[in-house]
C-alpha cells in the first residue's frame, strides 16, 4: 500500500463517519489466522527508510473480534 492510499482510505473513513471521526481509535489487526488486535505505539517515532513509512506496533490488546475478522475476510 502506498502512503496516499492509506490517507484516502482514512478520509473516506473520516467522512463516512462525520463527527464521530475524532473519536475512532487505530489498531493494527494482525495475524489471520489466530487474529488479535494491537494498539499502535504512539510514544514512537514513525520511520522512514528506503521508500518505506513503518508504524510502531504498541501492546497487545486481546483477540481481534470475530465480526471485525469477517470484515477483513480472514474468517466466514
Amino acid at each position: 500500500m502506498k502512503l496516499q492510499d492509506l490517507i484516502d482510505r482514512l478520509t473516506a473513513i473520516a467522512e463516512e463517519h462525520g463527527d464521530a471521526e475524532e473519536d475512532l481509535e487505530v489498531r493494527l489487526a494482525h495475524q489471520p489466522s489466530w487474529p488479535f488486535e494491537y494498539e499502535l505505539d504512539s510514544s514512537s517515532d514513525l520511520a522512514v527508510s528506503a521508500g518505506v513509512v513503518y508504524i510502531p506496533e504498541g501492546r497487545q490488546i486481546g483477540y481481534l473480534p470475530g465480526v471485525v475478522a469477517r470484515d477483513l475476510g480472514w474468517k466466514e
